[in-house]
């Protein structure tokens, strides 16, 4: 009777301590999984967070609205959120089809990326705005004036020179033919562009953009 009673006891022992390791694994367990959940939960809210200000950008846009676009991926493929994480580089592409008609294009006929605009743009602003040659001379509203003015005689050019009162220490001649150069950038600002495509990453995030131009 003893015997039956310590084996209750042995039995009764074990089974308390089977239930206790069964509640520690299920609260464990459970805790763990909610943990995921929350931690997904925040992820796909970064992720919406993050889209929302690309998609914005899936319409007809202006090209000015198209290099601000540019300027933020490349922005962002620079960042720490690339360079400390594994989030991919982004990218985007535009189709030129020549519809302006125009021949003071800042791009030919054809398909160009996102490095490809990023390094043209950057050509035309070391040679105008950001050149030391210019620099703290001649404003923005100063280039737009003059851009438009490059095409016409030399004598012209020199007029509205003196009406902007461009300083005289810059060679004016040069500035005409900067001024060429700086045009093609405004008449990329003035087209338009429409969406034609989206493409995203495996984690969801937008991976990259393409655009064409319109009329």
């Amino acid at each position: 009777m003893e015997n039956a009673s310590k084996a209750l006891t042995i039995a009764g022992g074990v089974l308390i301590a089977v239930m206790l390791a069964v509640l520690v694994y299920y609260v464990f367990t459970h805790w763990g999984d909610s943990q995921r959940m929350q931690q997904e939960e925040v992820e796909v809210q970064r992720v919406e967070e993050f889209n929302k200000s690309y998609l914005s950008y899936e319409k007809v846009l202006y090209g000015s609205e198209l290099l601000g676009l540019v300027n933020k991926m490349s922005d962002y493929n620079i960042s720490e959120a690339v360079k400390y994480s594994n989030y991919g580089t982004m990218n985007l592409t535009i189709n030129i089809k020549e519809l302006s008609g125009s021949t003071d294009n800042l791009f030919t006929n054809g398909t160009y990326n996102l490095s490809t605009i990023n390094s043209k743009i950057k050509s035309i602003m070391n040679k105008t705005t950001d050149s030391t040659t210019y620099s703290g001379k001649i404003s923005d509203s100063q280039w737009e004036y003059l851009a438009k003015a490059s095409s016409n005689s030399y004598q012209s050019f020199e007029k509205l020179c003196k009406e902007l009162n461009i300083s005289t220490s810059i060679d004016w001649h040069g500035l005409q033919d900067d001024a060429k150069i700086y045009y093609q950038y405004v008449q990329f600002k003035r087209m338009k562009f429409k969406h034609t495509g989206t493409t995203f990453f495996d984690n969801g995030r937008v991976s990259s953009m393409s655009f064409e131009e319109t009329k």
